[in-house]
C-alpha cells in the first residue's frame, strides 16, 4: 500500500471502535473467504450431480477443491484417476492432473506425452505444466473486474465466488465442458486403462 493511502486509511479509525471493529473483522478474512470459496464448490457440485456429463463424476478433493474424472475407472478408486481440477492454492486455477495416485506418472509421460497438446486444447491457455499436470490455467475468470484474465490470488478471487457464485459456476462449467469431449474423454479412459499402477 502506498503512503498515500496508507495515511488515508490510518484517518479513517478516529475512534477506538471503528478501529476494534476492523481489527475483529480483519481477523474473520479466511474464515469469510474461504464460506464463499465453500458456497461456490457447493454451487458447482450441486448442478454437476444433477446436469452433469455422463460419463463424468465430480467431487470434493479437499474442503475447498473439486475436481471431475470418469466414472468407474480403476475398480471404484476413479478419484485417484487423471481429473479436471479446480485448485484453490495460492491463486485459483484450472488443470489437468495424473498426480493423485492411482497412475503411473512415468508410464502417462512414456506413452500419452505426444497427445496431451489433444487435453491442452481445451484451455483457453496453458499457464503452467510439471511433471503431473498437463496444463493449468491461472487465474482466467471474468467478471467486469480490472483482473479479468488474470486474477492475482485467491484472496481477491474469492469475493466473486460468494457473491457472484452462479455466474463463477458457469465460467467454471463452461470450461470444464471443453475437456468434455467424445474425443478427450476417450483420451481419459484410454490413459486410466493404460496407466494404471500395478
Amino acid at each position: 500500500m502506498n503512503e498515500e493511502l496508507l495515511v488515508k486509511a490510518m484517518k479513517m479509525f478516529d475512534t477506538s471502535e471503528k478501529w476494534n471493529a476492523f481489527s475483529e473483522l480483519a481477523s474473520k478474512q479466511i474464515e469469510i473467504r474461504n464460506r464463499w470459496w465453500r458456497d461456490l464448490r457447493k454451487e458447482v457440485v450441486r448442478r454437476e450431480q444433477k446436469d452433469g456429463m455422463p460419463d463424468w463424476e465430480v467431487g470434493v478433493l479437499w474442503d475447498l477443491n473439486f475436481r471431475w474424472y470418469m466414472k468407474g475407472e480403476i475398480n471404484g478408486e476413479n478419484e485417484n484417476t487423471l481429473s479436471i481440477h479446480f485448485w484453490i492454492h495460492d491463486k485459483v486455477s484450472l488443470r489437468v492432473s495424473f498426480g493423485f495416485g492411482g497412475l503411473d506418472q512415468d508410464k502417462v509421460r512414456k506413452l500419452y506425452a505426444s497427445k496431451f497438446d489433444v487435453i491442452k486444447a481445451g484451455f483457453d491457455r496453458v499457464d503452467e505444466t510439471a511433471l503431473d499436470t498437463i496444463g493449468r490455467e491461472i487465474g482466467n475468470f471474468s467478471f467486469g473486474s480490472i483482473y479479468d484474465g488474470n486474477f492475482p490470488d485467491n484472496t481477491t478471487l474469492s469475493w466473486y465466488a460468494g457473491k457472484e457464485t452462479k455466474e463463477f459456476a458457469n465460467q467454471i462449467i463452461a470450461k470444464v465442458r471443453k475437456f468434455q469431449t467424445s474425443e478427450i474423454t476417450d483420451l481419459f479412459k484410454e490413459i486410466n486403462e493404460k496407466c494404471r499402477k500395478e
